[in-house]
């Protein structure tokens, strides 16, 4: 069977029997990151995430691009769909909003280095995951308002809506990263946020 995309916990070296981040690289920082397109050829832990995250963000245009053949469009004033249809598309943006950048935690402080590392990749992944659902249900919410409504108008509000969402929270840019590691260590832990990120990623 294969491994899931994002395995709840770092790959281990082999018999190791626990979870652990070989070969991290300690006191690195945003200086040490290569950029976000470079990253992808680099083989670290970060650029295989990032070209994940990439996939999954790209595959949205076309879907959007295909909304009106799924889509019966009716006219109208507001696109075919009554004006209320539109609150649930931006009360779910409010929510991305509000509640993606308090993910992840902040870590507890005192951690020694491999076991702050390995547990700030753990919630690095997982806030990644998080803002990525909170930013993809506002487009996917636009679908069945969309159909039910009978205006593409609302899978193109709530694709406008969620879209940039998904650019600005979810895809794991230095800004981004960096972000992360500062909530990270808002209770002043040391994260070591970096050195998970830039090691090299396990084969298979």
């Amino acid at each position: 069977m294969a491994p899931p995309q994002f395995p709840i916990h770092p790959s281990g070296p082999a018999g190791s029997g626990r979870p652990g981040i070989p070969e991290a690289r300690y006191g690195a920082g945003r200086g040490q990151d290569p950029g976000y397109l470079a990253s992808l050829r680099s083989g670290t832990v970060l650029g295989r995430l990032r070209a994940r995250m990439l996939v999954l963000v790209l595959a949205q245009p076309p879907i959007l691009a295909i909304s009106p053949l799924i889509v019966r469009a009716a006219e109208g004033r507001f696109g075919g769909a009554v004006p209320w249809l539109y609150v649930p598309l931006v009360l779910s943006a409010l929510l991305a909003v509000a509640a993606g950048p308090r993910t992840p935690r902040p870590m507890a402080a005192g951690l020694p280095p491999e076991r702050a590392a390995e547990l700030a990749l753990l919630q690095f992944r997982q806030a990644v995951l998080v803002r990525y659902g909170l930013a993809q249900g506002v487009i996917l919410l636009g679908l069945p308002l969309a159909m039910a409504g009978g205006s593409d108008t609302l899978y193109l509000t709530g694709f406008s809506l969620g879209y940039p969402l998904l650019l600005g929270l979810a895809l794991p840019t230095a800004g981004t990263v960096e972000r992360i590691r500062a909530r990270l260590e808002t209770g002043g832990a040391e994260s070591h946020l970096w050195a998970a990120l830039l090691a090299p990623a396990a084969k298979g």
